[in-house]
C-alpha cells in the first residue's frame, strides 16, 4: 500500500541527509538521486564509536582495531609471558631483552561486508515528530549493524563470496568469527566440545555446578596466562539460567553472593566475572580477556549510499566495510561448547 513521506516526514529526512553529509564532510547532494559518501580514516573511527554505542555493552568492551591493510600481522598483540630473568655477563653471555609483545605469525585477512538496511516512509513519519528524529533514525541503523557485528563474532564460521541467510541465519558464512579461529587453532587445544559418549553435563556425573566447570575450564589456558586479573567468563544464557535455577532450588530465599549487576556477576564463578553474552551459541562457555577479542576494520573501506526511494515508500541505505575478527592470543582462551545438563 503506498504511503507518500508527509511534509513533515520531508522535511526531518531532508535535514537528517544534510546532518550525514556533514559528518561526512562533503556538501549536502541530492536525496532522490541518492548521495554517495567515503569516510576518512578519522571520520571511520567517528563513524565505528557510534556504532558501538549503539549496540550491546559487551560490544564496547572488546578491541575495535582498525587498520590500514585488507591482509597484514595482528597489530594488538597480547603479553608473551615472563620478562623476569638473570644473565651471567661475567664471560660471553649478554643480556637478551625480551619481546614484550608477542610477535605471532599468524596473519588477519578482511572480508568485505555489506549492511544495508531499509526504512519506510511510515516509519519516518511516526518518527518525525520528535525533535531527536534523526537519533531515532541512526540508532535503528546502528543498532542493527552492531548486532550483527556481535552475531557474527560468536558464529561466524566462512566468509562465502555470496551469503545466504536463509541457510544460514545466525551469519554463519559472514566472517570467520572469534570461536571459530579458536577451534581452528592449535588442533583445538584451547578447545573442547560436550559428546555423546564424553558430555560436558552440568549438575550431574561430569560437574555438579558453573564453578567446577569454569575452574577445569580455565586450565586449558597456558599457565602464563592463567593468572591474569582480567579473565572473564563468558556464557550463554541458558547456561546460566540452569545454573541459577539449581542454585534457587537448593537454597530458596536464602541470600545469594552471585549477585547480578547489569548482566555481570559481581562474585563470579571459578573467581571470574561472569556476563550473559548476548548472541552466544546456546551451551557455550569461553573464557578470556574481553580485550582478546578484536574486530578489525580497514579504516579507509567505509562507503555509504544513501537515497530516498519513491518507488519503494521508502529510504535505503547502502553501507559497507572490510572487516574481520582476530584473537589476539589464542592461548589465553578457553572454549566449552556442547554444555548440556542433568
Amino acid at each position: 500500500m503506498s504511503h507518500p513521506l508527509s511534509a513533515q516526514g520531508r522535511l526531518a529526512l531532508d535535514m537528517q541527509f544534510a546532518n550525514t553529509a556533514n559528518a561526512y564532510q562533503v556538501p549536502p547532494g541530492n536525496a532522490m538521486a541518492g548521495q554517495y559518501y567515503t569516510a576518512t580514516p578519522t571520520v571511520s573511527q567517528t563513524v565505528m564509536k557510534k556504532i558501538v554505542e549503539s549496540g550491546a555493552a559487551l560490544l564496547a568492551m572488546i578491541a575495535m582495531v582498525p587498520v590500514a591493510e585488507l591482509k597484514g600481522q595482528k597489530v594488538l598483540v597480547g603479553l608473551s609471558g615472563r620478562v623476569a630473568s638473570r644473565t651471567d655477563t661475567s664471560g660471553a653471555g649478554e643480556r637478551t631483552p625480551k619481546q614484550l609483545l608477542a610477535t605471532s605469525t599468524q596473519d588477519y585477512e578482511l572480508f568485505p561486508t555489506e549492511w544495508d538496511v531499509a526504512i519506510k516512509y511510515a516509519d519516518i513519519d511516526a518518527w518525525a515528530k520528535f525533535p531527536n528524529f534523526g537519533d531515532l533514525y541512526m540508532q535503528a541503523v546502528r543498532e542493527a549493524i552492531a548486532n550483527d557485528i556481535l552475531q557474527t563474532g560468536w558464529t561466524g564460521i566462512t566468509a562465502a563470496a555470496t551469503s545466504n541467510i536463509g541457510t544460514y541465519p545466525l551469519l554463519q558464512d559472514m566472517n570467520i568469527g572469534w570461536l571459530q579461529k579458536i577451534r581452528a587453532f592449535n588442533g583445538g587445544s584451547q578447545y573442547v566440545i560436550g559428546t555423546g559418549p564424553l558430555p560436558i553435563q552440568l549438575g550431574g556425573a561430569t560437574f555438579v555446578n558453573l564453578d567446577q566447570l569454569a575452574f577445569s575450564a580455565k586450565q586449558r589456558i597456558a599457565i602464563q596466562f592463567r593468572q591474569r586479573n582480567d579473565l572473564v567468563l563468558l556464557v550463554s544464557d541458558d547456561v546460566l539460567a540452569y545454573q541459577e535455577d539449581t542454585y534457587f532450588e537448593l537454597n530458596g530465599n536464602k541470600p545469594t553472593e552471585k549477585a547480578v549487576l547489569s548482566g555481570m556477576i559481581t562474585r563470579a564463578y571459578a573467581g571470574m566475572p561472569t556476563i550473559v553474552a548476548p548472541f552466544l551459541p546456546a551451551g557455550t562457555l569461553l573464557i578470556t580477556p574481553l580485550k582478546n577479542l578484536a574486530y578489525y576494520y580497514q579504516d579507509s573501506s567505509i562507503r555509504r549510499l544513501q537515497r530516498d526511494w519513491p518507488s519503494k515508500n521508502q529510504v535505503q541505505e547502502f553501507n559497507s566495510i572490510n572487516d574481520g575478527y582476530v584473537v589476539q592470543e589464542e592461548l589465553a582462551t578457553s572454549l566449552v561448547e556442547n554444555i548440556t545438563f542433568a
